[in-house]
């Protein structure tokens, strides 16, 4: 396949029509609305969540309309939202990376943003997320109801199978393992293996792409919390409470509380499937490859 072929492949696949569309049409029902309904488009990370909000913000029904762009990282409260949007006074609201908002600020916090969203005249809201938050699920939670969730759901695994011949096809697949279904995940692999002719490297190559990211994130654990994750980087296998309290040496009453803190982190996985057997396992395998390689140079 020609590099002219694989990159018109990426740039279909780093738009999701259908979501466009829907949103398109959102925005099209919305007009000439008291009270526009908002829209989350919801996607893990490289999902090309924030593409595909470019693209909306940048579409011909949005080049006639007042509009803002904020960004979610520096949203602290619900008045960095509304403030910016009555400035200019904005009919369309975009946020990116929404989940920094409704992981920050409580319910009560939440619940201003959304009475100013729910008002006559008030702006429509577009937002971005990277997984499904409490904030929607709760039934307490302001934005329980009322959104419209749009997803984009994981590119199939079949499509490396188009990108690569068949001697490079293993090593794709080998490093796919390590990587979420995202398109952004294939283009890292695409890149590996077309810059890289020593498959021994490719792990390795891939590791060092996001070793700054888990150094900093073992860093920022306290000392127990690096010591349990210790005891996952010579292996991949789930682990009971007894297993993990003979590699680390740490009492169970101390394990408990840190697996928790692990847990609510969204740095390990809890397998509660077989009673009084509950497993413990890291949820990003290339963390835990970078785990095998590096944690004994820290």
């Amino acid at each position: 396949m020609s590099s002219q072929v694989k990159q018109s492949l990426f740039s279909q696949l780093s738009v999701n029509d259908n979501i466009f569309n829907t949103v398109i049409s959102e925005i099209s029902n919305n007009s000439g609305s008291s009270i526009p309904q908002p829209v989350m488009i919801i996607g893990q990370e490289g999902s090309g969540k924030t593409t595909l909000l470019k693209r909306i913000y940048n579409s011909n029904i949005c080049q006639g309309k007042s509009k803002v762009w904020i960004d979610g990282r520096f949203i602290f409260c619900s008045e960095d939202i509304i403030s910016k949007a009555l400035h200019d006074n904005a009919s369309i609201v975009f946020i990116d990376d929404m989940d920094f908002f409704l992981t920050r600020c409580s319910y009560e916090e939440q619940f201003r943003l959304r009475k100013f969203l729910y008002n006559e005249n008030a702006p429509m809201m577009i937002g971005t997320i990277s997984k499904v938050l409490p904030a929607l699920t709760e039934y307490e939670a302001p934005f329980f109801e009322g959104l419209k969730n749009t997803y984009i759901y994981p590119v199939s695994p079949d499509i490396i199978t188009h990108l690569f011949n068949s001697q490079d096809l293993a090593r794709a697949r080998l490093l796919m393992n390590f990587l979420p279904l995202t398109i952004e995940s294939v283009k890292t692999v695409y890149n590996i293996i077309k810059l890289n002719d020593i498959p021994e490297k490719d792990t390795n190559i891939l590791v060092s792409m996001f070793s700054n990211k888990y150094r900093n994130t073992y860093q920022s654990l306290p000392t127990n919390s690096q010591h349990i994750l210790n005891a996952f980087e010579s292996g991949n296998t789930a682990m009971t409470i007894p297993e993990l309290r003979d590699k680390t040496g740490l009492p169970t009453n101390i394990l408990t509380a840190y697996l928790k803190t692990l847990d609510s982190g969204d740095i390990i996985r809890v397998d509660k499937s077989i009673k009084r057997h509950t497993k413990y396992s890291l949820k990003d395998p290339l963390f835990q490859l970078w785990l095998t390689k590096s944690v004994q140079s820290l």
